[in-house]
């Protein structure tokens, strides 16, 4: 940007406060500078505009002719500046976030309240699996990821929006959904609907090696579809399979039931992901809250 006779906004500054306060010295207070200085900074500005500024007297400084047409042309520069500055903050900012699948609405509630509450922003959610997202956050092509940790968090920061007990999933017809809890001995027949562990790695590791611990070591069918319909129909034409899933995500289905298993269940974390050194991580700290 052009400087205009060689002043910029510092040497406004200095005029202005000695136009608002009458006097070399108070201005000088309020600036924080020396007297002297600021007198060297005015005989300054003096020459570079070409026109006496102040007319200096035992009453203080009084603004000449000239001094006056150039304090209404700051004033106003200055008001435009504030207005725009205000509306440059209304704009919307695009914000990308990642969305790994299965999130229930809620946790999508609590997600735009972190990142948009009171905040002019466009928010897009990209379905993206958790472990594609961390690679995603650290290259900035999203600004936000909701996955399913544990992840390889360097060059993170991570806050918790959601944690849940997986409980079992089954046909109401089966024998299972007669009982009102399951123990794992319960399920020691039957087979295991899951995902492709390169979708989530470590959560889906943490969640085997739990059921192991706990004495089931089911056989795996894994689902890829991302659709829920296929999800059912699986669970609905195979009378030994059962799924793992918080109870929020089956709702009311006419056809399946949602069963605790007990003791020691595993359980769904969801995480809100940004990256570390980056404006947006601001929001997932405590502080911001």
């Amino acid at each position: 940007m052009d400087r205009f006779p060689e002043i910029d906004l510092r040497h406004l500054r200095y005029f202005s406060a000695i136009a608002e306060t009458g006097s070399i010295t108070e201005a000088a207070r309020r600036l924080r500078i020396a007297q002297p200085s600021l007198s060297q900074q005015l005989a300054a500005i003096e020459r570079r505009v070409g026109a006496r500024l102040f007319d200096r007297g035992p009453q203080g400084m009084r603004l000449t002719p000239s001094g006056r047409i150039l304090l209404d042309s700051v004033n106003r520069a200055v008001d435009e500046l504030r207005a725009g500055l205000a509306q440059a903050r209304e704009q919307s900012l695009p914000t990308r976030i990642g969305l790994c699948r299965g999130v229930p609405g809620t946790v999508l509630g609590r997600v735009d309240e972190m990142i948009g509450g009171g905040r002019a922003l466009d928010i897009s959610y990209e379905p993206v699996d958790s472990d594609r997202q961390t690679e995603l956050l650290r290259t900035g092509r999203l600004d936000f990821g909701v996955l399913r940790p544990p992840i390889d968090d360097t060059g993170l920061i991570l806050r918790i929006v959601g944690d849940e007990p997986l409980g079992i999933v089954c046909d109401r017809r089966g024998a299972l959904a007669e009982r009102p809890s399951l123990t794992w001995t319960d399920l020691s027949d039957m087979r295991l609907l899951w995902f492709s562990a390169a979708r989530a790695s470590g959560y889906a590791g943490a969640v085997l090696e739990r059921l192991r611990a706990n004495g089931w070591n089911p056989t795996i069918v894994i689902d890829d579809h991302a659709g829920h319909t296929l999800f059912r129909h699986a669970l609905l034409t195979n009378p030994d399979l059962i799924a793992l899933r918080p109870r929020a995500l089956i709702g009311e289905d006419a056809e399946l039931v949602w069963l605790p298993v007990e003791p020691d269940p595993p359980r769904e974390t969801l995480a809100l992901a940004a990256r570390a050194d980056t404006v947006w991580a601001r929001l997932l700290t405590p502080a911001a809250r």
